[in-house]
């Protein structure tokens, strides 16, 4: 999927109306109110699962009518897709940074740790973060979103790949990113469930090697019949 398909994409989600805000909080006291309705939601993602995350229960949390919390959103899929809406945006503002940052003369290892460093930030590579991850399973359109994620997160990769000259070519290239994704999915969780383990530098240092591994194709490119 090509990116300009990809905003296409996004913007189908948007006219969706069980997932578009019915309406834009405006006034100080409407924003206050949504980002309670989001952030009670975040503290509901972790306490258990999505599934039985309810819009009565949000509002409660909340200390406002459901009357309230539908003038702002059609259901609690509406509230996930915000949810991960910002977050994804946040991710790819993280990742274009450290692209734009890295200097002329930066290796492959300072691409993968800048790189790793950034996606394992709490911020972003948190167990709510991934609790919010999982929701978005619970329809086809929250689904759609997740696989923007997805390829967002891979072209980065492959940008980084061609600036140094050796992307795996393109009869493995889909393939490949399935396998890279898997990988990063992987190491991001692990490092975010030890967050607070006194191994997780340890736990930094090993992923940084697989995912080196993973990403530097030259090296691993004469095994098997990858280039045959």
């Amino acid at each position: 999927m090509r990116l300009c398909a990809l905003a296409e994409s996004q913007n189908d989600l948007m006219k969706n109306p069980q997932l578009t805000p019915r309406k834009e909080a405006q006034q100080a006291r409407s924003r206050k109110k949504v980002e309670k309705i989001l952030s009670v939601t975040r503290a509901l993602l972790t306490a258990g699962p999505a599934h039985q995350i309810t819009t009565i229960g949000i509002a409660e949390r909340a200390g406002i009518s459901v009357g309230s919390l539908y003038q702002f959103f059609p259901n609690k899929e509406a509230i996930f897709y915000e949810l991960f809406r910002q977050w994804l945006s946040e991710t790819v503002k993280t990742l274009d940074r450290v692209k734009d940052s890295l200097p002329d003369d930066a290796t492959k290892e300072d691409c993968v740790d800048a790189f790793l460093t950034a996606l394992s930030d709490p911020k972003l590579n948190s167990l709510e973060n991934w609790k919010l991850r999982m929701a978005m399973g619970l329809t086809p359109e929250l689904a759609k979103l997740e696989e923007q994620h997805i390829h967002e997160v891979t072209i980065r990769i492959f940008e980084l790949q061609k600036r140094f000259g050796n992307p795996p070519p393109d009869k493995m290239m889909a393939d490949l990113m399935v396998l890279q994704n898997e990988i990063t999915v992987r190491c991001l969780f692990s490092l975010a469930f030890l967050e607070k383990s006194p191994n997780h530098d340890v736990l930094f240092d090993l992923c940084k090697k697989l995912m080196m591994l993973i990403y530097d194709y030259p090296s691993w490119s004469g095994l098997g019949s990858a280039d045959s």
